[in-house]
């Protein structure tokens, strides 16, 4: 069993926002909140660890009130929110792979 650090749920904001769009894409209102909620908690535990330095902090709140005006954001700011978590991903199947 892994340890459920900082990278861990880094790795797992990324499928959570794609299943949080895909729901709000699909109309299904209370399951893209469901998500969002999710992807809220797991930033709050980000922020909560202090593993992240100062400056990594400012883009997890940056991507924190992304998350939280989701259905309000043009299709740039969803890109930039969709591909945020991507290298975290990455770095987690390659460090348990």
């Amino acid at each position: 069993m892994f340890e459920k650090n900082t990278l861990f749920y880094a790795a797992n904001v990324e499928p959570e926002i794609a299943r949080m769009f895909k729901a709000h894409d699909q109309g299904n209102t209370d399951v893209a909140l469901k998500f969002q909620a999710r992807t809220l908690e797991m930033i709050s535990k980000i922020l909560s660890l202090g593993e992240v330095n100062p400056a990594g902090r400012e883009e997890w709140f940056t991507i924190q009130n992304l998350v939280m005006g989701y259905d309000k954001i043009d299709s740039f700011s969803r890109q930039v929110l969709l591909s945020f978590g991507k290298p975290f991903s990455e770095k987690f199947m390659r460090q348990w792979s």
